[in-house]
């Protein structure tokens, strides 16, 4: 299998994508989106999720080849077939140049919903103070009740988001810079997978065996509802198809 034409054949498609996202929301390089409506927030949020997803499976194979030597000054050298530019992504460098890195792990899997369980929610009781029973002659004064404190009116600003129904954004535009950023540079972040790799896994931040969760990976659906989820399936795929161990059952 050429798995730089591999990698390329489904890192062009994501990072459409992507870049499509960008004009969904009017997001353009350099700048940043204070607050979005919830609607296309979450529109936005849950194409990202698993073009994150796919992208981790991206680098997993193009790290495939990678092998890291220690160097006499303890640092680590790499030994790989691909450059600081290669056919699926530009120039060197690992780090996002919005100041967020793209996660190269897998979250881990909510073990309570895995289970089938269900949390415990500590049953709250009702507190009653004082009842309303007006002012009572015979209470002392430093014994009756206060009146309950104003609540704080809304800031500056405030208002006008309250009635648009918007939510924060800044950390979703970072995550898109970041995954944008690792499209663009797949050799380096691969770089930075064989690094993490290389170290033993007592001294792994994480400290996990593999980058990839076992199973299917987060985003996964079986009757696929975007593009995105049909891009993922065959990241997935190739993944596999190089470490069996990563069980997709």
């Amino acid at each position: 299998m050429d798995m730089h034409s591999a990698i390329e054949r489904h890192r062009g498609p994501l990072l459409g994508l992507i870049m499509a996202l960008f004009a969904e929301i009017g997001l353009t390089e350099g700048g940043m989106i204070e607050r979005l409506p919830k609607p296309l927030y979450r529109k936005v949020l849950g194409i990202l999720r698993v073009a994150e997803s796919a992208v981790r499976r991206l680098i997993f194979a193009a790290a495939r080849d990678i092998v890291l030597e220690p160097s006499p000054q303890g640092a680590a050298r790499a030994k790989s077939g691909v450059s600081g530019k290669d056919k699926c992504g530009g120039p060197g460098g690992n780090k996002s140049r919005r100041g967020m890195a793209f996660r190269l792990f897998d979250p881990p899997r909510n073990v309570i919903r895995l289970l089938g369980g269900r949390r415990e929610h500590v049953r709250v009781e009702p507190r009653i103070r004082v009842l309303d029973l007006g002012i009572d002659p015979r209470i002392p004064p430093f014994l009756r009740p206060r009146p309950a404190p104003a609540r704080p009116g809304p800031a500056a600003g405030e208002d006008q988001a309250i009635e648009d129904d918007t939510v924060n954004a800044v950390h979703l535009c970072r995550r898109l810079f970041a995954i944008k950023n690792a499209l663009e540079d797949l050799p380096g972040h691969a770089m930075r997978l064989a690094r993490w790799r290389a170290k033993p896994v007592e001294q792994r931040r994480p400290r996990r065996e593999s980058p990839l969760r076992t199973g299917r990976p987060p985003g996964w659906r079986q009757r696929p509802t975007h593009e995105v989820h049909e891009i993922l399936k065959e990241c997935h795929w190739l993944a596999h198809h190089l470490h069996p161990e990563l069980d997709t059952s």
